[in-house]
């Protein structure tokens, strides 16, 4: 008996992440019983910053971020996905897209990863305890500061997510939200009074938010505001449906978010999650079998959600089933999906976003002026730049 095929993957630890990949292995194995395929995951820090070379020398998938995709191009680590799925789809694909979550995978020519799962910054509340505020979710930036006083007054709080990666998304998308995004071009850093205003906000956000906020990532912002009854708000923090699931205990309603832009809508961070090809790949024929399983809208919708998925699939988001079990999560953060920042993904830009985070949250803590904390961002930035100048 010939020995069957195999696909290993790597995901990051969460249900949106793992288990709606593991859980729908074996419908797959049963359509294709000369495949096997095994997920492993990776923690969420991990999956943000951990150089994806050495996991491209073991694993045939990876689920990545889409700005891992210049380094993955430039570096070979990563294969362009076209050949093996073919061009119809990645056509669908685009088609079929959240915002520019498919086109974030897209580089040189290449496509370095398929849209598996969407994602940017969204804001949050629990109904219950806006309700006992007497207010509803603010539309715009000043509603945010008038809503986290009224909390603080009545014993309440709001939450801004801003350990260092988080931090760093802050800054990205109040620069982008002002009209002034951090250029793609490598060559071509932010004005330094666009940074200047837009730390002026985060910080006065962040301020105005629990005092666990530069300490926080997402999901412990969101395990928070579930677990207790005085977090009434999360200003902006990467969106997880699983907490506006039937059946939470305490769901928590998600919404577009509110900057202090012209649109208050527009730039939030591009965030989400995509399968990519590595170097190690052989079996490239199963591989695109199984991708298109992954991806098909009817899939995504349906069994990929139900085990925790959060798809990438714009017929997915606008489901009437997929809304209804969800309080609305992918309908009501929609036009904040279509307006997000997509944000650099020239070879050197994770580094300089893990290394910039440190800085702006140190700046958060007080540790650091906030020309200081941008002198360095500039420094950082520059050297990054002429690294990979030097490399090319």
């Amino acid at each position: 008996m010939a020995s069957p095929r195999t696909i290993r993957g790597i995901s990051w630890d969460h249900p949106r992440g793992f288990d709606c990949l593991a859980a729908n292995v074996p419908a797959f194995e049963a359509a294709n019983p000369d495949i096997k395929v095994s997920w492993e995951r990776r923690s969420l820090k991990q999956f943000g910053e951990q150089p994806i070379d050495d996991l491209a020398e073991h694993y045939d998938l990876i689920v990545a971020d889409h700005p891992f995709v210049g380094h993955g191009a430039a570096s070979g680590c990563l294969v362009d996905v076209t050949p093996i799925i073919g061009a119809d789809a990645i056509n669908a694909m685009l088609a079929d897209s959240v915002g520019q979550s498919s086109a974030s995978y897209h580089w040189n020519g290449g496509v370095y990863g398929l849209p598996t799962d969407a994602a940017s910054q969204v804001a949050s509340f629990r109904p219950d305890v806006m309700a006992g505020l007497g207010r509803e979710a603010p539309q715009t930036y000043a509603d945010t500061i008038a809503l986290a006083k009224a909390a603080r007054a009545a014993g309440k709080t709001i939450a801004t997510p801003a350990c260092p990666t988080d931090a760093m998304s802050l800054i990205l998308s109040f620069t982008a939200n002002l009209g002034q995004p951090l250029p793609a071009d490598p060559g071509r850093f932010w004005e330094r009074q666009a940074l200047d205003e837009a730390f002026a906000h985060v910080e006065e956000l962040v301020a105005a938010s629990h005092p666990s906020s530069p300490d926080w990532n997402p999901i412990q912002a969101y395990n928070a505001m579930s677990a207790g009854d005085d977090i009434a708000y999360i200003s902006y923090a990467f969106g997880y449906s699983n907490y506006s699931r039937r059946g939470v205990a305490k769901p928590i309603v998600f919404t577009n978010v509110a900057g202090p832009g012209r649109d208050p809508r527009a730039g939030a961070l591009l965030g989400g999650a995509g399968c990519a090809v590595t170097k190690s790949a052989r079996d490239l024929e199963a591989i695109g079998r199984y991708l298109r399983f992954v991806h098909d809208p009817a899939h995504q919708r349906g069994a990929y959600f139900d085990a925790g998925g959060q798809p990438g699939s714009r017929a997915a988001w606008l489901d009437e089933r997929v809304n209804a079990q969800s309080h609305n999560f992918f309908r009501n953060t929609l036009e904040t999906l279509d307006k997000s920042f997509l944000r650099p993904r020239f070879d050197g830009f994770v580094p300089f976003f893990e290394e910039g985070g440190e800085i702006i949250n140190a700046r958060l803590r007080g540790a650091l002026s906030r020309e200081a904390a941008i002198d360095r961002l500039a420094a950082h930035y520059d050297h990054i730049v002429a690294l990979e100048s030097a490399g090319a």
